[in-house]
């Protein structure tokens, strides 16, 4: 724990922490701005659309996990091959990276399209709610052939330190989406007032702003790594192989894990509209706490990975444990940030008195399990996959989930009728044995592992 704690006084560790930590948290935050805008504007409307947006939006979050799982595994080999100087190879993996995410994004996006009753049937059994759903969801599907790319392309460069153009990104997408929602949601401005409809066009549209944002940066202004429209055809010799063994588990880890959230989804849904939307309110303050853990999640993958492929495997054992320190002190930040917001946050929206008081019990059994959720992210997300063990780290956040939190949850709360409080916490309970899986793997050094061929 001392040597752990020292690392934090290393002002080389806290450069390269900064460097990363601090650019991704800002988009984070930003990211998250647009949500809680989107989110409280919708909310106005009433608890129907604020439930259909908020089960719509089940769909997005496994789609956009997808997306990340892509880039995490992409991220991966690109993390340790930046470390070792071979620029070429990382853009043989982000050409692999696009041709992966053409196939993902159309599955999605025909499924949003086409058969959205279908996908929202799944999670809920209320027509009202599904009839508005089905509105927002088919318009977000124009916006999903999008919003892939630019989350898989902004993952990959983030493990070769290229962060600003993120924040650059985001920004310019939390103007489109606060002034198109609150024109189009409630007929401001001139606009005409479609209010869930209105929601998902403006939010598609920011959509396809930041893609366009970025592919103008990476095919022509980005010099580092220097990825071309020419590099899209070129041969990929042995990409394909290395993500198979090192970054396939990254995306079943994305998948498996978003499928265990879908499936959570799911049951809070068949446990009625309140439930949704008091649920969607607490998914909005781990948003918020996530602005800093996945920041730090972030500086940890690319940190361990690039030393690494320095072949500085001591170091990067040595900021790993730094960044288990710190996990823990961003958890504890985060209770207190939780609980110093949640009440405030929840009189803004208009939902009836039974969401309410979901809402605020299920806040306050987020705002401790945050303690967990960052020292899990953390080392799953970012030292387990920086430092290449990626079959341990799809293990950990995969089985506990679907073992533990899913059919426990189900229980509780669909076949024994536990109180709502006591069936949120079963199915948010995968944090604590993954945190504590991550506790004990990290210190014992035997996730250091080099995946570059």
């Amino acid at each position: 724990m001392i040597r752990a704690i020292s690392v934090l006084r290393d002002m080389s560790f806290r450069q390269k922490l900064w460097a990363i930590a601090i650019p991704v948290a800002l988009q984070n935050l930003i990211n998250f701005g647009v949500t809680a805008a989107d989110t409280i504007m919708v909310g106005q409307l009433g608890e129907v659309q604020f439930s259909a947006v908020a089960v719509a939006n089940k769909f997005t979050f496994l789609y956009m996990v997808t997306s990340f799982g892509v880039a995490g595994g992409c991220g991966v080999l690109a993390a340790q091959y930046w470390g070792g100087d071979d620029k070429q190879r990382v853009r043989e993996i982000i050409a692999f990276m696009f041709r992966v995410m053409t196939v993902v994004t159309l599955v999605f996006a025909g499924l949003a399209f086409f058969v959205p009753q279908h996908v929202l049937r799944i999670i809920i059994d209320d027509p009202e709610v599904i009839a508005e759903g089905v509105r927002y969801l088919r318009i977000m599907a124009v916006g999903f052939l999008f919003f892939g790319f630019t989350t898989a392309v902004i993952g990959v460069l983030r493990s070769t330190g290229t962060v600003k153009i993120a924040v650059v990104v985001s920004s310019v997408s939390l103007v489109v989406s606060v002034v198109l929602n609150y024109g189009l949601i409630f007929g401001n401005f001139g606009l005409p007032a479609l209010g869930v409809t209105g929601a998902a066009i403006a939010t598609s549209t920011a959509r396809v702003i930041e893609f366009v944002i970025l592919s103008v940066y990476l095919f022509r202004v980005e010099k580092r790594v220097a990825f071309r429209l020419r590099d899209l055809v070129r041969r990929s010799v042995g990409v394909g192989r290395s993500f198979a063994v090192h970054s396939s588990p990254v995306m079943v880890n994305e998948i498996g894990w978003a499928l265990a959230n879908f499936t959570i989804g799911i049951i809070i849904g068949q446990m009625g509209r309140e439930f949704v939307a008091a649920n969607a309110i607490a998914t909005l303050l781990v948003q918020f706490v996530g602005v800093a853990i996945l920041g730090l999640a972030s500086a940890a993958a690319t940190i361990v990975g690039n030393s690494i492929g320095a072949g500085a495997q001591g170091e990067a054992r040595r900021y790993a444990n730094g960044m288990l320190v710190l996990s823990v002190l961003v958890g504890l930040a985060g209770f207190a940030a939780i609980q110093a917001v949640r009440l405030p946050l929840i009189g803004f929206y208009e939902i009836s008195e039974t969401a309410r008081a979901y809402a605020r019990q299920i806040t306050h059994v987020v705002s401790v399990n945050t303690i967990f959720h960052s020292v899990a992210l953390v080392g799953v997300l970012g030292t387990l996959r920086g430092g290449g063990d990626t079959k341990f780290a799809m293990l950990v956040d995969v089985i506990f989930v679907w073992l533990i939190a899913v059919p426990l949850g189900a229980a509780a709360g669909l076949w024994i009728g536990l109180p709502i409080w006591v069936v949120y916490l079963v199915l948010r309970s995968e944090d604590l044995f993954k945190g504590l899986a991550v506790l004990w793997r990290i210190p014992r050094g035997r996730w250091l592992k080099d995946v570059r061929d």
